[in-house]
């Protein structure tokens, strides 16, 4: 069954949504695409645990996230908000808006594990016409270089976690024991994010990235997608 794309996107969500970005990486990335409901996840360091928003539409979508959340032992509450406050992000990020909206936002303080439960639970809703979107809120990003410098880290991040599974699959292969699982508190949100978004995406290095807006910080959008 084909799957919809998993997009990771670092942006400065309040600034960005000063201007439209017509055919922007993400627009890109995902036109020709059909999904009949949208799924931003983000992260706060402000959550004492996993919250599920309805932003708009009749709210199948919370319930299934409630559902396949709760069957991992978390406990999402689920509110509704209006979608005025993502309104013009959605048109950045979007090629169109759907009939359905939802954000799931997760608090820091899990382990590594647990973030990527979080991923592989939800991977499933790429095969439901639900597109998935990471969202890495930097408003502290003002210079291109500290975009850069940020993307970068990034990609050191996912191609060391990629290394790391292809190991375990040969030692689990072999009948060996694997490496221990990490079960150390993360307080980055992009850290907690990204491991997420790396599960979602088969636990495989990004197959696309993207940047635009290069010559403006505070309006660059740049990410990765995992398209299979």
């Amino acid at each position: 069954m084909s799957k919809l794309p998993v997009l990771f996107v670092s942006c400065d969500a309040d600034n960005i949504q000063s201007r439209e970005q017509a055919g922007s990486g993400p627009a890109r990335m995902i036109w020709g695409k059909q999904y009949k409901s949208v799924v931003v996840i983000s992260s706060s360091a402000g959550q004492n645990a996993p919250e599920i928003l309805q932003l708009k539409g009749s709210g199948s979508t919370s319930g299934r996230i409630k559902a396949l959340l709760s069957d991992q032992g978390f406990e999402p509450e689920v509110h509704s908000r209006d979608v005025s406050s993502r309104h013009q992000l959605f048109r950045v990020l979007l090629a169109e808006e759907p009939g359905e909206l939802t954000e799931l936002i997760l608090n820091t303080g899990m382990s590594e594990l647990e973030y990527r439960r979080v991923g592989r639970c939800l991977e499933v809703l790429r095969e439901q016409d639900v597109l998935v979107i990471c969202l890495d809120d930097k408003p502290c990003h003002r210079e291109a270089d500290g975009v850069s410098l940020h993307d970068r880290h990034l990609r050191e991040l996912l191609s060391a976690w990629a290394q790391d599974q292809q190991w375990v699959a040969v030692m689990s292969f072999k009948g060996d024991t694997a490496g221990p699982a990490q079960a150390s508190r993360l307080d980055d949100p992009t850290v907690c994010l990204l491991n997420a978004a790396f599960t979602l995406g088969g636990s495989q290095f990004p197959q696309r990235m993207f940047s635009s807006g290069m010559n403006n910080a505070a309006q660059m959008l740049s990410g990765f997608g995992w398209m299979r």
